[in-house]
């Protein structure tokens, strides 16, 4: 009898040790087949990037005022889509990301195709290792789902700046200031997103940027890391690549009233959005380390943005919400491009 109990306690553990290892097996399976999905996906979103470069300059350098207003329109509503279907824009995103895409690529093709690469870059490396990102970032969404205040956080300024671009007649500035601002914002943008994205998945632990001696969870605003910076670089340049090669290609292709104010060095441009890239991420570091909160929630195990009875904080105050120190950050960067370094 205790010889049969045994036989049938062995069975019972050899069961659980089967169903133990088809669920792992189902589970590295089912992560597998995301990590698959996400590369697919990752892939569609450059070249789509690369494909809306191309269009935007293409409705530019047709050279018909028909053409640039009905190709913007068209262009900005696939954008949209591409942007919904993908996950990286909710609903009310994708309605305000119509207006801040027609707006940027009537305006000129170097704006349009920096609009392009901020926004399809950045939805793709929104999407690297998210299998990380979902222990780590609070509300994580595949490819970003950003809502419209995240749409106007990131776009309306630059939009604004383009349409000042095209009708302001001088009255905002000169042509290549205002370039220089649209294209600081962006590289801004860009920056900051690579970093938050990519600077989360470092082996080292970040360090608050208001006390580098201290080392903080990952996802902490504020917190850097030598990875992060160097994302931020490669975020403002990938901006400022595809600005070059708007122009580039209008220089080519359009009659020379298109590109005259247009510069024609690609390490003038794109060190300068790399650099915006990397002051932008300094500044939205420095507001997230201060007047953004950061606390680790205790049930969720995971770095949260408000306070709370299970919340232990750990740096920052609750003034501005992220989206409103992306605008902040932004706006600043733009600022001192406008004043300092028209290109």
């Amino acid at each position: 009898m205790r010889r049969a109990r045994g036989s049938r306690a062995f069975a019972r553990v050899d069961r659980r040790a089967s169903a133990t290892t088809r669920a792992s097996s189902v589970d590295a399976s089912s992560s597998s087949v995301e990590s698959s999905s996400t590369s697919g996906g990752n892939t569609t979103l450059v070249l789509a990037g690369v494909v809306a470069v191309g269009a935007v300059t293409a409705t530019h350098a047709a050279g018909d005022a028909t053409v640039r207003v009905v190709g913007s329109a068209i262009l900005g509503l696939l954008l949209a889509l591409v942007g919904y279907k993908k996950k990286s824009l909710d609903a009310s995103g994708a309605l305000a990301a119509i207006g801040v895409g027609f707006g940027s690529i009537y305006a000129d093709a170097r704006f349009g195709a920096a609009l392009a690469s901020f926004f399809f870059t950045s939805s793709a490396v929104t999407r690297v290792r998210a299998d990380v990102k979902k222990k780590v970032e609070e509300d994580y969404k595949v490819g970003g789902g950003r809502n419209a205040m995240q749409v106007f956080a990131n776009g309306f300024v630059p939009t604004m700046i383009a349409l000042a671009f095209v009708f302001g007649g001088g009255a905002f500035g000169s042509s290549s200031a205002l370039a220089s601002a649209y294209l600081a914002y962006y590289a801004c943008c860009g920056g900051d997103t690579w970093a938050s994205e990519l600077g989360v998945l470092s082996k080292s632990k970040p360090r608050l940027i208001t006390n580098w001696t201290r080392e903080v969870t990952p996802g902490t605003n504020g917190g850097v890391t030598a990875l992060g910076w160097a994302a931020s670089a490669s975020g403002g340049a990938a901006v400022g690549a595809a600005f070059h090669v708007g122009q580039t290609a209008l220089r080519a292709f359009a009659s020379d009233s298109l590109v005259a104010h247009a510069p024609s060095n690609a390490l003038l441009v794109i060190g300068f959005s790399a650099l915006a890239g990397v002051f932008g991420s300094l500044v939205d570091s420095v507001l997230g380390a201060t007047i953004q909160f950061s606390g680790y929630c205790k049930e969720r195990k995971r770095v949260v943005s408000k306070p709370g009875p299970t919340v232990t904080r750990i740096s920052g105050l609750e003034v501005l919400s992220n989206s409103m120190v992306n605008l902040v950050s932004g706006i600043i960067t733009a600022v001192i491009a406008y004043a300092l370094a028209p290109l």
